[in-house]
């Protein structure tokens, strides 16, 4: 029977039991179509249908049929990786990291990987890459010399561990600035990493209803030894201690994280501290930066994951289970909170999206605003202050105060005239900083939202002062001398950041780009896309790291 032929609640309880059909595959073979035609049922049910809980499936899925993905990985890759070794029903765990020719490892930072690994049970991976050689050597890491305790975790073929492909064979030069470029397509939709000591990560465009492939370097288990000449000095001030960490659940999906040393070898993995070949677990996080957060689009599985937050009731559920609850972060920062589709100006003049808004109830502004407060307020913890970060979004709110005609939006206009009307009297009092986003929320919250920070348009919030600092007070979308705001262009400014913004994350030098909490259809996004729900986690040392949440889970 082809999908069309199935009623919407008979398609929606085979594409929602993940646990019976674990792939797309196993989906469309169960209603006997097309992964194509089940797909974009998905997409058009998600689009259209306001209220209705449609699972955010992607490629982390793998099929019941382990025997066929092994086979096409190894069609993929032309034979040059290691055949992947049945799943068992447990988390697999890999630490993955990088050795330079001829040079020590850090000797701290390698006694507390080996003490992380026999805690998790992983296995240790290390790619070689060379350097320093003469121009008529072997440059083949093969047979090159590697410091004696990495000999034994050294691989030199392409690797499957479980869905992600560790490019061992690619041998990067270490002065290389953008050592993944011309590599996204490489392990050919494939999350995948390199071996490398600078640290990158990309976000590889997929179809719709599918997550995009995420590749990235590893960081290195040697010290720096670089040639004092400009590429080697600017290697060697991005040179990163670290590793990744792998981990693949019974149903095949793939987390990482990256892993960033301090001074004296010692790191931090989510909530666990490893010092002195010492396990601390119950760790706090310093700051979290959460994916753009379009409260009235937040997706209900990436908000129950990270706050336990109920989209129904409004209130927090299940914190023991959630991301924010068992991290703890000393800050968290909210990018794009509102999303205000009601009347955002992007679908300014469509009225067939003003009659969807209507019918599905969803036209008042009032209710986003409110729905942002009582968010905010959800969200908070004693033990954690929010920060709400002047956005684009958030912006929409201001514009349509400034640009829209309240007569044609008799919905509307009470609050349109109320927020204009303390807008004029602040200008009158000469409140040139007066944050009309702010006054909009704080009327919907007995306490006026007093305990919240929220950072204007060109304010400043740094966390990791002692470490150098980090901004997480700007959202991305504005770079500098009036340019649009990208990754690219905020590396020219001399500050790490944690941006929002674009919806893919990304790790390019000091600039770290989380995705999004909201749905990753957000009814005007059509196309091949890079976005996900990544967020990134802040150490108290300064170190960083992306954590992408796949269906419903923030780690294996």
């Amino acid at each position: 029977m082809p999908a069309s032929q199935h009623s919407q609640d008979e398609f929606l309880s085979v594409w929602n039991d993940a646990e019976q059909f674990p792939s797309v595959q196993d989906v469309a073979d169960k209603l006997g179509v097309t992964i194509s035609t089940v797909r974009q049922r998905a997409s058009r049910i998600r689009r259209n249908e306001i209220g209705v809980t449609v699972l955010d499936r992607g490629k982390h899925y793998r099929s019941k049929s382990n025997a066929e993905a092994r086979s096409r990985s190894s069609r993929t890759h032309g034979g040059n990786i290691r055949p992947v070794v049945e799943a068992p029903s447990q988390v697999r765990r890999w630490l993955v990291t990088a050795a330079q020719d001829d040079t020590p490892v850090s000797e701290p930072f390698w006694s507390n990987l080996m003490a992380y690994s026999r805690h998790l049970g992983a296995e240790v991976k290390v790619g070689g890459f060379t350097y320093q050689k003469g121009l008529f050597e072997d440059h083949a890491s093969r047979s090159a010399v590697f410091a004696e305790k990495v000999r034994p975790y050294l691989i030199h073929e392409n690797e499957m561990l479980g869905p992600l492909l560790f490019a061992a064979k690619m041998n990067i030069l270490p002065t290389a600035v953008r050592p993944l470029s011309g590599l996204e397509t490489y392990s050919r939709g494939a999350w995948c990493i390199f071996p490398h000591a600078k640290t990158q990560l990309a976000s590889v465009p997929a179809i719709a209803g599918q997550h995009p492939a995420m590749v990235m370097t590893s960081g290195a288990c040697t010290v720096p030894n670089y040639i004092e000449k400009k590429a080697g000095l600017k290697a060697e001030f991005h040179h990163s201690i670290g590793a990744v960490i792998v981990e693949v659940d019974d149903a095949g999906r793939c987390f990482t994280r990256q892993i960033g040393t301090s001074r004296d070898g010692s790191f931090q993995d989510l909530d666990i501290i490893v010092r002195n070949g010492q396990i601390l677990t119950g760790q706090r996080v310093e700051q979290i930066t959460w994916g753009d957060i379009h409260r009235e689009k937040l997706d209900p599985t990436v908000a129950m994951a990270c706050w336990g937050f109920d989209m129904e009731s409004g209130e927090i559920v299940d914190p023991a289970n959630s991301m924010f609850h068992t991290l703890r972060p000393r800050h968290q920062a909210f990018h794009d909170l509102l999303d205000f589709q009601a009347r955002n100006h992007h679908r300014k003049g469509d009225h067939h999206f003003m009659f969807q808004m209507i019918a599905g109830g969803t036209d008042r502004v009032e209710d986003g605003l409110k729905a942002c407060a009582q968010f905010l307020r959800a969200t908070e913890a004693e033990w954690c202050k929010s920060v709400n970060v002047a956005s684009n979004h958030n912006d929409a709110l201001r514009r349509w105060l400034r640009e829209a005609d309240p007569r044609a939006d008799p919905t509307n206009l009470p609050i349109w005239c109320h927020l204009n009307d303390q807008l004029y009297s602040a200008i009158a009092r000469g409140e040139d900083d007066f944050d009309i986003f702010r006054y909009a929320l704080s009327r919907y919250d007995e306490q006026g939202l007093e305990d919240i920070a929220f950072v204007p348009r060109n304010g400043s919030y740094v966390i990791c002062q002692e470490h150098g600092g980090i901004e997480i007070g700007m959202h991305g979308d504005q770079g500098p001398n009036g340019a649009r705001g990208t990754a690219n262009n905020l590396i020219k400014v001399a500050t790490r950041m944690n941006i929002g913004h674009s919806h893919s994350a990304a790790i390019i030098d000091g600039v770290y780009v989380a995705g999004l909490c909201g749905l990753l259809d957000q009814g005007y996004n059509e196309g091949p896309s890079g976005w996900s729900h990544t967020q990134i986690v802040t150490n108290a040392d300064g170190k960083r790291t992306l954590v992408t949440i796949i269906d419903g889970k923030w780690r294996a």
